[in-house]
């Protein structure tokens, strides 16, 4: 690749592209609303555009922060740019897959009747949908006020650490509510139901503060629920966007700068305090802090941080390219397996040390939590085959998710599915195999629990409404 020119300007090009790409399979599900329920549609386009931008994010940061601080950041990773640019490519292949085997399950027809049946859950079946986003927030409210750490602990080794078992139950069904609210809350602006809005805008807030203490990233998967909700049965074309760019640019703004606060509060008090603390004490110590050191801690963290994933990638790379260390054959898919297991109900980041220790036993490397991903558990597994063997499995499992909801779901199983699916494709950029296996494992008993209160309805004929429709 240097024959033709720096190794750099062909990484660029690569993320470039790939991010080309991944625009125009967005551009793809904005226009078709039931390809928006679609995992292997979705995840293929976060992968895709998350990876890319993260890599030329890192790219410019890291390079901005010194001039020879990417040289140094490869050197110290064991990596190349043209390391880095093939462990892009991957990335793309393993999206490719994942999109064409969505295509494949999109044909069947499947994902239509899954997206009639959340339409009738919202519509028909308001009462059940509410009682259930009611029980969600109830429980967090319990879990909040007997104080429950539900995320935090002060090293990896107790990060996370379970500590009730109605946590387990009720966080995977989080991204109902904010995408059940915001559905709600469209009706009520199309109304003028202010009264109502009012209600679900307070809702709104307080489940926000849940979410908040997820992470950062939580905080963005959040507003990408409720833009989900309030957008479900639209079709969103181009030129709707841009007569309304104004508004989403300001609504970007908004939601990055909750996402910074976040990561302010998360820096000065910790994960644990932060939840333990009133909202005004939690606030009026910030003014305590020095603007510009933690700008500078900001920006390393952000430059760093986006490129990780990929630096692991192009780590591994580098190491089956340039020794005689093979991938794994397999093994990380079966300790993933095991410690998804039912015995493990609530998976944390203690697990994580399990893969890592494979790891730093086979080839001496040691992985963080925060680059870990689909995609690179799938390289180190098998390699180059990897993006076809895991996409393949994580296909099937979820073939057989879909097809379960299409013969014998509900409209609420239905709803559950939609926003988990949503959920998960938003965490594709951070979510390992043993967290994809307990969600595959918690949407096969959300289906026995929904099965007990519902059956199967007849579906109506599917009828897409514009953005700029104002009926339900």
């Amino acid at each position: 690749m240097s024959l033709f020119g720096g190794s750099e300007f062909w990484l660029i090009c690569t993320c470039v592209l790939s991010l080309i790409g991944g625009l125009y399979g967005l551009g793809n599900l904005l226009i078709i609303p039931h390809r928006r329920v679609n995992f292997l549609l979705m995840a293929a386009v976060i992968i895709s555009v998350a990876s890319a931008l993260g890599m030329l994010i890192g790219f410019v940061a890291i390079s901005f922060i010194s001039t020879d601080m990417w040289e140094i950041t490869l050197a110290y990773t064991y990596t190349t740019a043209t390391d880095l640019s093939l462990a892009q490519g991957y990335a793309n292949a393993f999206a490719i897959a994942l999109w064409l085997l969505g295509n494949r399950l999109h044909t069947s027809g499947m994902m239509l009747s899954i997206y009639q049946d959340v339409q009738s859950c919202l519509q028909t079946h308001r009462r059940a949908t509410l009682i259930l986003v009611v029980g969600v927030f109830g429980c967090q409210l319990y879990l909040l006020n007997i104080n429950v750490i539900v995320y935090g602990g002060n090293d990896l080794a107790t990060e996370g650490e379970p500590t009730h078992p109605l946590l387990a139950l009720i966080t995977p069904l989080a991204p109902v509510v904010p995408f059940v609210l915001a559905y709600y809350a469209r009706y009520c602006v199309q109304t003028r139901q202010w009264l109502v809005g009012l209600l679900i805008v307070g809702l709104l807030l307080g489940e926000l503060s849940w979410f908040f203490l997820f992470g950062r990233r939580s905080v963005l998967y959040f507003f990408a629920l409720l833009l989900a909700g309030f957008t479900y049965e639209r079709v969103l074309t181009g030129k709707y966007i841009v007569g309304h760019i104004v508004p989403i640019l300001l609504s970007i703004l908004l939601i990055l700068t909750i996402a910074d606060t976040y990561h302010k509060l998360r820096t000065v008090y910790g994960f644990a305090n932060l939840q333990r603390m009133s909202v005004v004490d939690g606030f009026r110590g910030l003014q305590a802090i020095d603007d510009d050191q933690y700008d500078k801690i900001r920006t390393t963290n952000m430059a760093f941080r986006s490129v990780y994933s990929s630096l692991a990638i192009g780590q591994f790379i580098n190491l089956f390219r340039t020794t005689a260390h093979k991938p794994l054959a397999g093994k990380a898919l079966r300790n993933s397996i095991l410690l998804a297991t039912p015995s493990d109900f609530l998976v944390d980041k203690k697990s994580v040390l399990a893969k890592e220790a494979l790891y730093e036993s086979t080839y001496a490397l040691r992985l963080t939590d925060i680059s870990e991903t689909l995609y690179l558990e799938s390289f180190i597994d098998f390699g180059w085959l990897g993006c076809f063997l895991y996409t393949g499995f994580i296909s099937i499992l979820f073939y057989g998710i879909y097809f379960v909801t299409n013969q014998y779901g509900s409209p609420l199983f239905s709803l559950v599915v939609c926003c988990m699916s949503i959920h998960l494709a938003l965490s594709m950029v951070e979510m390992d195999m043993i967290t994809y296996l307990a969600t595959i494992r918690n949407l096969f008993l959300y289906y026995i629990l929904t099965r007990l209160f519902f059956r199967k309805t007849v579906h109506t004929p599917l009828q897409y409404k514009t953005a700029e429709s104002t009926e339900l």
